[in-house]
């Protein structure tokens, strides 16, 4: 403990290494928290204000714990954000001596073997596609890492790279002729090496959900840091649920006909699996209708459709697909694979026969239909098969409070014995953040909502000369508003799915009067300090919508036990996203600006 005092001190070592030093209470208060709980061992949930500068305050009692640490963090910005400058300070400035690797989730690497395939056979669903492909050949040759965030501009919804990644469904593991080159092995191998594992979220519960399984991605442990902890919920609840889309059923046939093209071989099961799915996804694209939003999808017991004949035809044709596959030979091996994994779950996402999971449908673009099983509680699921086995859990973020209390994040997690700690944000809000909440503005369903939160945006703009995030709660509000502004033409204007997310952020800091239009992955691990930022707008609140298929389920069981859905649940949601949403307005002590709420 005293090593950590003297780290954080005034004059200690963290004073001499870094120029804009700032002695920081709440921080060392934190370290010490962490530092504790490290050693003694439990689960200890820490609410660290923005400007705590929480990073440093886990990072480095783990290092002098000597114990392997995991460190997984809501966002891939994050992630890159210790692996390029916190870790680098610690080891090159401070003088701390230990050894770290980052791991992301399969799809975040390029595939040796799957790119070389590319380039002999070079077809595009997107014909505009194509000189991405050159391009990614070029860096393929330099890369030591082989992460697509080494391309910044890469568009998330470029369809090339599911066809030259190293995802799960289409890898051969030690069979495949890349696997000791291949960039994705190389990083497991240095992560089994390393005292601190870097990971994000989506990779810590694909792999806690999948381990006993598939086997590990992650090296084992018994000590975990979660950052952006009040993201895990939500993040859990996709891995230990069910999921398959009339996509990934599209997915299968291409690659299996690619497969049987490259040994002169003809894939007939590909002509019966889309009929079959063709039925079962029409059948459920009617029940769904054209406006993209989930339905729940109840068992026959209580009213839902009888989809057993299209059931029965769809796992058919992936277990006849699976075992033609299995005769292509090692390259047959991950398509078979893929197709029992997926008859499985169109059997058991179908049946709709697990009380403690909601199903529901939703469309994805005009074509793509989602079925989807969530488990309605993960609190039991989350202390069985994580919490239960550690040493030690340490749970951090801006916002795990509502009110000051943990207990609606503590009861959601199931850690109501993990002890508790708030660390204040050293900002002051009353002085540097102004709220501004126009009157008069019309509910966010009435006709003239979107014309009245142009013109008070517009207005705000004006007064900030853009440096501005708008965040909105609907895709369709963004669209709106973002032809709006276009039309208007002041300002540089970036908008989500145009590129990566790390590229708008980048584009968006290095461009004067910008103005960025997100969704809610911009509400969350979003920093952009200084004057690039001055002006954060909410369309509206963010509570989720009612008619959600989980929110729903969830709403229904708090409800049979006599809670009130509204106060307990819905509420608090909306208090720990509002507070995200403000802590992208203030990243440092110098930083002033508004925060509108319209």
């Amino acid at each position: 403990m005293d090593a950590i005092a003297d780290f954080f001190a005034p004059g200690g070592a963290l004073s001499r290494a870094h120029p804009g030093f700032e002695d920081r209470q709440g921080q060392r208060e934190m370290a010490e928290t962490v530092a504790e709980v490290l050693e003694r061992g439990g689960g200890r949930l820490i609410e660290a204000g923005t400007g705590t500068g929480k990073t440093l305050a886990y990072l480095v009692p783990a290092i002098l714990s000597g114990r392997r640490v995991i460190v997984s963090t809501g966002t891939r910005n994050l992630q890159d954000q210790i692996l390029s400058k916190d870790l680098p300070f610690l080891r090159d400035r401070a003088g701390f001596q230990f050894t770290a690797a980052v791991l992301k989730g399969r799809d975040n690497y390029l595939c040796r073997f799957r790119l070389a395939q590319k380039e002999r056979e070079p077809l595009f669903e997107e014909l505009a596609e194509a000189p991405w492909l050159t391009r990614i050949v070029e860096w393929g040759r330099a890369t030591t890492t082989g992460e697509r965030a080494e391309i910044p501009d890469l568009p998330d919804s470029l369809r090339l790279w599911r066809d030259i990644n190293a995802r799960s469904e289409t890898c051969s593991g030690a069979r495949c002729p890349e696997y000791t080159r291949c960039w994705l092995t190389r990083s497991k191998e240095a992560a089994e090496q390393s005292q601190l594992v870097i990971v994000n979220h989506h990779l810590f519960f694909a792999d806690l959900a999948l381990r006993t399984t598939y086997g590990a991605v992650l090296p084992d442990y018994d000590t975990v840091i979660f950052d952006e902890a009040h993201q895990i919920e939500e993040t859990a609840t996709l891995f230990f649920g069910l999921r398959v889309s009339s996509g990934e059923i599209e997915d299968l046939a291409r690659e299996a006909e690619r497969s049987a093209i490259r040994q002169n071989r003809h894939a007939h099961g590909t002509v019966a699996l889309r009929a079959a799915a063709d039925g079962l996804f029409g059948e459920l694209g009617r029940l769904v209708g054209s406006d993209g939003g989930r339905r729940r999808l109840e068992p026959i017991s209580r009213g839902g459709p009888d989809l057993s004949a299209w059931q029965g035809q769809l796992s058919e044709a992936l277990d006849e697909l699976g075992r033609e596959a299995q005769g292509l030979g090692e390259e047959g091996a991950p398509i078979s694979r893929r197709a029992d994994d997926l008859s499985q779950i169109v059997d058991r996402a179908l049946a709709r026969d697990e009380v403690d999971r909601v199903y529901g449908i939703e469309r994805r673009g005009r074509r793509n239909i989602v079925i989807s099983a969530s488990p309605i509680d993960i609190s039991r699921l989350l202390r069985e098969t994580l919490f239960d086995g550690l040493h030690a859990a340490v749970l951090t973020s801006a916002t795990l409070t509502v009110d000051g209390s943990f207990a609606f994040f503590a009861e959601r997690l199931g850690l109501a014995e993990a002890q508790t700690r708030i660390v204040p944000s050293p900002f002051d809000h009353a002085t540097q953040a102004v709220l501004y909440l126009p009157r008069n503005m019309p509910e966010p369903r009435e006709p003239g909502f979107t014309e009245r939160a142009a013109e008070e945006i517009v207005e705000l703009l004006q007064i900030t000369d853009g440096r501005a995030f708008l965040l909105f709660t609907s895709h369709a509000q963004l669209r709106q508003l973002h032809q709006i502004l276009a039309a208007v033409g002041r300002w540089p204007l970036f908008v989500q799915g145009e590129g990566s997310k790390v590229g708008l952020i980048e584009e968006f800091r290095r461009t004067p009067r910008a103005v960025l239009l997100g969704t809610t992955s911009f509400w969350h691990g979003v920093d952009v300090p200084g004057e690039a930022l001055s002006l954060v707008v909410i369309d509206k609140l963010p509570f989720d919508v009612p008619s959600d298929p989980l929110l729903a389920a969830r709403i229904e069981r708090m409800r049979s036990e006599g809670r009130d859905a509204f106060s307990e649940y819905q509420l608090p949601l909306a208090v720990l996203d509002l507070k995200q949403g403000l802590g992208r307005l203030l990243r440092s002590q110098g930083d002033r600006g508004i925060l509108a709420v319209l």
